[in-house]
């Protein structure tokens, strides 16, 4: 056995209806969670304090807004300190005049040690197979992907439609990432996909993955269908094999143990780093 790390996904369900009893669910989950499982990291869906608006076009939804720090940061940062534990927290953020998809970390002091903003922001060219426009709410963000230690492990962290570009995944394995969360809300066209693009990931950077999607029905203003989050969330191992994962049980709760020498171990037998040739890949970060 290499270093470890205890990590679980607490997969939001259906949006209560209110943000107290909504976040009430969530520090109630984690409070299981913690309990059941004693993690060293915790991590929530993306924008776990309402429902996934991205499917509809209302501006009531920036209601649901929020700084970083804020309530959120606050509640959570709490829960943290309480257990002695890390937790990945997600908003819809505001901050200026600008929206924004984040997750959030707080330490096991309570102290908020970094906010991510999603980079990639996802619009559907038919919104009939799969109702996406989060572009109308979120800007994209600024701000690189974080590295953050814990237990001597380094964790990178990225947001939703970030997994689908390999790039995301690329740059923090060469920030030295072993571990990289990722809060989720998806649902629709590419579920039976979801596990497969993560597995691939893993396998090649030879990273652990924890991804965290929402689970069950909602519904937004003007959709004909109610909208089902498919969750899914799951681990998967540096060699891409996947190794715990939930189904749409909402509120359920994901957890494992990362071990260290399972990566150490792929790495002996073929290590992408430092076969990589660079100056061929400069095409990669020109725009189209």
């Amino acid at each position: 056995m290499g270093q470890t790390l205890k990590v679980t996904g607490i997969q939001m369900g259906t949006y209560t209806g209110d943000y107290d009893s909504n976040m009430e669910m969530a520090v109630k989950t984690l409070d299981k969670a913690v309990n059941d499982f004693k993690p060293d990291i915790v991590c929530f869906s993306e924008v776990m304090t309402g429902p996934y608006f991205g499917c509809t076009y209302n501006d009531k939804y920036f209601g649901f807004a929020e700084p970083v720090p804020g309530k959120t940061t606050k509640i959570l940062g709490e829960a943290a300190r309480k257990h002695g534990i890390y937790v990945i927290g997600t908003v819809f953020e505001k901050a200026g005049k600008k929206y924004y998809s984040s997750a959030f970390v707080m330490d096991p002091t309570g102290k908020l040690i970094t906010n991510y903003r999603k980079i990639h922001i996802g619009k559907s060219g038919d919104r009939k197979l799969h109702p996406t426009d989060e572009v109308y709410y979120f800007s994209p963000g600024n701000r690189d992907f974080p590295i953050f230690e814990v237990k001597g492990i380094k964790v990178g962290l990225l947001i939703c439609f970030d997994r689908s570009f390999p790039e995301s995944f690329r740059v923090l394995m060469l920030k030295g990432a072993q571990v990289v969360f990722a809060p989720v809300a998806t649902f629709g066209a590419r579920k039976d996909a979801f596990w497969d693009e993560l597995k691939v990931r893993g396998m090649e950077n030879h990273i652990f993955i924890v991804a965290v999607n929402k689970a069950g029905d909602e519904i937004c203003e003007g959709e004909e269908n109610m909208r089902h989050h498919f969750g899914r969330s799951c681990i998967i191992d540096p060699g891409g094999e996947l190794i715990a994962s939930l189904e749409d049980e909402p509120f359920g709760i994901l957890t494992g143990t990362v071990d260290m020498s399972v990566m150490d171990l792929w790495r002996t037998i073929i290590d992408w780093r430092p076969v990589r040739r660079p100056r061929f890949y400069k095409i990669i970060t020109k725009s189209l």
